[in-house]
């Protein structure tokens, strides 16, 4: 994003972009006092959906009347920023890259278990019964750590998108579906027979998801993962241990649909000093310059259907954002998801579901209370 201001700034004297970085962990807390205090940024970052825009979209202003035909046609991801998840509702920032959820794995250890090196599988039971005659030929079947419960939240987007139709998120998000439905317990089921098949390793629950779970697949330590199409968690971090050519990818079985999206959004909050200044930083932010800059420096992949990836991108890349244009496209579940209910009932819930120390029914009525109590 540096080069970005950079350019911006020489294009129009007068104005300097200070950009503060803020830690995740506190981003929301810090999010929320700005909010209180109507103090802070002219532009805030945030993530998709329930995650980031729209659960902060009373204290944002609408973008209708500033995005340009040209923006509305090219860009892609309205939805993550839009009210109700539609393409219709009122835009509350202006999505920036895009992202999704991946299975990736590694094609050398599938062929030393006799598997196919093109594993597309079209069932959970295909990628089950891929993981049982990997664990019988003495290959680890899954890896990935799951210390944080980040995979709860992945292994559940995946889940409920192929588990169920569209109707239940959707339900789930205006609030007239209960989060201690049979439909959401559907969705925690292809993690939860995995795990008590014993295809993930024992010292999942004490391995970081970032700092080691990515790393031993990137070592060959495992044969499948969870993953992300880009920036952390992805093709970018695998070809470079294991070869381009060694690595595959999968996605969500069971449905056609691919789940995504936008990797950042832009808004401007209710208080800003400087919102005309803002909306132009936008704008140039998400033109098709600045896209075509963040794919080719920053390893983003695109959400504007003007701009491609290079010729010689890596294979994966290439497939990901042909999919993205192929493929129907729907929200990924966890981007639609609220984050009380994510952090903690999800997170931490889950995975006290998979150790045998809590019923699944328990912590669904975890998630129902968290809800509950964060309800207007």
């Amino acid at each position: 994003m540096n080069q970005l201001d950079a350019e911006f700034e020489k294009e129009n004297p007068g104005v300097t972009i200070a950009r503060e970085a803020q830690p995740i962990e506190t981003y929301e807390a810090l999010v929320r006092s700005a909010f209180a205090s109507h103090e802070g940024p002219d532009i805030m970052q945030m993530e998709s959906g329930a995650l980031g825009v729209l659960s902060f979209n009373k204290g944002l202003e609408p973008l209708d009347e500033k995005i340009t035909p040209e923006m509305s046609e090219q860009l892609t991801e309205w939805n993550t920023a839009s009210e109700n998840y539609e393409e219709s509702g009122t835009r509350f920032g202006v999505p920036i890259g895009l992202i999704g959820y991946v299975f990736y794995y590694n094609k050398q250890l599938f062929k030393k278990a006799g598997l196919p090196t093109d594993f597309q599988p079209k069932t959970w039971a295909e990628v089950k019964q891929a993981a049982e005659k990997l664990k019988a030929a003495g290959i680890e079947p899954f890896t990935g750590g799951n210390e944080e419960g980040y995979q709860n939240l992945w292994w559940y987007s995946a889940g409920l998108h192929s588990e169920n139709d569209p109707q239940v998120l959707e339900e789930l998000q205006n609030g007239t579906l209960d989060w201690t439905s049979p439909a959401v317990a559907k969705a925690f089921q292809p993690q939860i027979e995995l795990e008590e098949a014993g295809l993930y390793p024992s010292n999942r629950f004490s391995t970081g998801a970032f700092s080691e779970g990515f790393p031993s697949f990137a070592e060959g330590k495992g044969a499948m993962t969870i993953g992300f199409w880009n920036t952390a968690g992805c093709w970018c971090e695998f070809n470079p241990k294991l070869g381009e050519k060694n690595v595959g990818m999968f996605f969500t079985p069971e449905v056609e649909s691919v789940e995504t999206s936008a990797t950042l959004v832009l808004t401007i909050p209710t208080f800003a000093k400087n919102k005309e200044a803002a909306w132009a930083v936008i704008e140039f932010d998400s033109s098709k310059k600045a896209i075509q800059t963040l794919v080719d420096v920053a390893g983003f992949m695109p959400n504007r259907k003007d701009v491609d990836v290079p010729a010689d991108a890596p294979v994966q890349e290439q497939e990901l954002v042909a999919a993205s244009r192929e493929r129907e496209n729907v929200v990924a579940p966890a981007y639609a998801t609220p984050s009380p209910v994510v952090f903690g009932p999800i997170t931490t819930g889950i995975s006290e579901v998979l150790q045998g120390r809590i019923s699944l029914e328990e912590a669904q009525q975890g998630m129902q209370e968290a809800v509950e109590k964060t309800a207007p």
